[in-house]
């Protein structure tokens, strides 16, 4: 049964990482076949920011808050789609979304930077993506073997709930201090990239 679940889990994260990158290729595609309808309105956005990136106060509860909410949504989304029928088109459907996001925003770095893009990208994502991205994947491990595990026989939703809230807690804490890194050290990052 532990073989059983540990392939399981193995298997749904090879799925997100396939479905991620599907997402990507279509968000770089996307943004690359937009470029010259949109980018001299986004480049003028994109110059505007940086230039106010370096006197710019950041109120870093504001920030932390903005964080944690857009995460949260995102997590709790994920396990309470789990309990239902739609479970597995669902988190497939989040991880291409999530890949569409990050292409869209490669290609963009890329476009305006050529291969020291690939930095700035970078540094939008660290030191967050440490904690947020193996976060998610024990959400979506523990989601899917919840679903699994949802019309078992030998095992009562209580107890269900139970044994995965572990992994819920950890995932949990793991997305609030990559907020609190996003909120206090990317900037500092950003900033060092734009200077």
């Amino acid at each position: 049964m532990k073989d059983q679940s540990k392939k399981t889990l193995s298997n749904t994260s090879i799925s997100v990482f396939l479905f991620v990158a599907a997402g990507l290729s279509l968000g770089c595609i996307t943004a690359f076949l937009l470029r010259s309808g949109i980018y001299a309105y986004i480049f003028h956005l994109y110059q505007t920011l940086l230039s106010q990136l370096q006197t710019l106060e950041i109120d870093r509860q504001d920030f932390f808050l903005l964080a944690i909410r857009r995460t949260l949504k995102y997590f709790l989304l994920l396990w309470f789609f789990s309990f239902t029928n739609v479970w597995k088109y669902y988190y497939r459907l989040f991880s291409i979304y999530i890949g569409f996001q990050h292409g869209l925003l490669l290609a963009f770095c890329v476009q305006l930077d050529g291969l020291w893009g690939l930095a700035g990208y970078f540094c939008f994502l660290l030191p967050q993506a440490f904690l947020v991205i193996p976060a998610f994947l024990i959400c979506i491990n523990h989601c899917d073997h919840i679903h699994s595990q949802l019309h078992s026989i030998t095992i009562s939703k209580h107890s269900l709930i139970l044994c995965e809230f572990p992994f819920f807690f950890v995932s949990t804490l793991f997305l609030i201090l990559g907020c609190l890194l996003e909120a206090c050290a990317n900037p500092a990052l950003l900033r060092l990239y734009f200077r």
